[in-house]
């Protein structure tokens, strides 16, 4: 799901766009298996898990290819994850621009359950951040979420 708080405008990139959302949607419906033996689960477990892994390496592939986009991650901060009455989860993002320039974010996020494990993941785009300022956005997921959860910022550019 992307949530954008400030004007939306499209990505000056959809194809790009497009590629990263496929490539999470990947990652999302990998999911992961719990830790009992059972015959099969552990080849389907290990598959999952470099499916996980080969999607989330894409999605930062694809960010890296837009133009003048600049590793921005430490820019901005996961607030915590709540569950909103649609039952998806939802974290609010603070997007602080350091820059003397307003620039657009694309940010990454992964929610997970409290041992780590990946559960979902959302990309937000967040346009126009104000030079020297801060907007907020919502990451929210894609897939109904319960229980104990916890967001990160799994990577955030800035173009």
């Amino acid at each position: 799901m992307v949530t954008n708080t400030a004007a939306a405008r499209r990505c000056r990139r959809p194809g790009v766009a497009a590629f990263v959302l496929a490539a999470l949607g990947a990652l999302a419906t990998s999911g992961c298996g719990s830790n009992a033996s059972v015959p099969g689960v552990d080849e389907a477990s290990k598959a999952a898990s470099k499916a996980a892994s080969s999607a989330s390496s894409a999605a930062s592939s694809a960010l890296a290819q837009i133009k003048g986009a600049v590793d921005a991650t430490a820019d901005v901060k996961a607030g915590p994850v709540t569950t909103d009455s649609n039952g998806k989860a939802v974290s609010e993002l603070t997007v602080t621009n350091p820059t003397a320039s307003p620039h657009d974010y694309t940010v990454t996020v992964s929610f997970d359950d409290p041992n780590g494990n990946f559960l979902d993941a959302a990309v937000v785009n967040v346009s126009g951040v104000p030079a020297n300022s801060t907007s907020k956005a919502t990451a929210k997921s894609n897939r109904d979420l319960s229980g104990s959860l916890t967001v990160k910022v799994t990577s955030a550019i800035r173009h």
